[in-house]
């Protein structure tokens, strides 16, 4: 990713991945965020349609790449991954 490229987390909010806590998972994503002041201009935080995975929920998709059985706990590696430079 070029510098100035918006980088994006997306949640899946499907019935099954919401059941598992993607609400949840969004708003640590967003404090994590809000955390990082210099980063949230940067990232595009959002929720998705079903990722046809639901067996493996929570999905969420980090500048395309897909994570599964996201968990609170994950967020915070999760951001980092998203921030690096490609």
């Amino acid at each position: 990713m070029e510098n100035g490229t918006a980088k994006t987390i997306q949640i899946c909010m499907g019935s099954a991945c919401h059941l598992k806590g993607a609400p949840l998972i969004a708003q640590a994503f967003q404090t994590e965020l809000d955390k990082r002041t210099d980063t949230t201009a940067t990232v595009e935080l959002g929720g998705a349609f079903c990722q046809s995975q639901c067996i493996d929920g929570v999905v969420v998709r980090i500048n395309g790449e897909t994570y599964t059985h996201v968990t609170v706990a994950d967020v915070p590696a999760l951001v980092d991954i998203c921030l690096r430079e490609e």
